[in-house]
């Protein structure tokens, strides 16, 4: 079983490699790995169909402008287009806060859930949330981030 430090390391090592160093993902993840989006229904089996996925996304994808991202325990530096801002879990559960900015302007906040399983990425669940208004309503009551 492997130690604590050794699934954050390659926790972290998985997030240094999104959204697209492939080869590096290769290596990071289990043979059986599965990716689902419980927002649009779908699940992608197989790290060469998420490449393909990711190879043919209309307009590109968002990319690390710097690949050598360095952390604290649970933040990340930020960087403009991919921004991992935050790891947390424990055991073989790990989450990861995302916020993503995509060439053609539009931006959106991500979670995944990232499962390892025999030293490698199993299985990662991704949530993504558009940015909205806050309703004035609220602005009394709240602090602008």
């Amino acid at each position: 079983m492997a130690s604590e430090q050794t699934t954050r390391e390659l926790v972290e090592r998985y997030v240094a490699a999104l959204p697209s160093d492939f080869d590096a993902l290769a290596r990071l993840r289990h043979a059986d790995f599965v990716e689902e989006w419980p927002q649009s229904g779908e699940r992608i089996r197989g790290h060469e169909k998420y490449r393909a996925i990711h190879e043919t996304y209309p307009g590109g994808l968002p990319t690390a402008s710097d690949p050598s991202i360095r952390s604290t325990e649970d933040t990340w530096v930020l960087t403009p287009l991919f921004t991992p801002l935050r790891i947390a879990g424990s055991g073989n559960t790990y989450f990861i806060e995302l916020r993503l900015h995509y060439p053609g302007g539009d931006s959106a906040h991500a979670i995944a859930i990232v499962e390892v399983r025999d030293g490698k990425v199993a299985r990662q669940t991704t949530y993504f949330a558009a940015p909205f208004e806050a309703p004035a309503w609220r602005a009394p009551l709240v602090e602008k981030m």
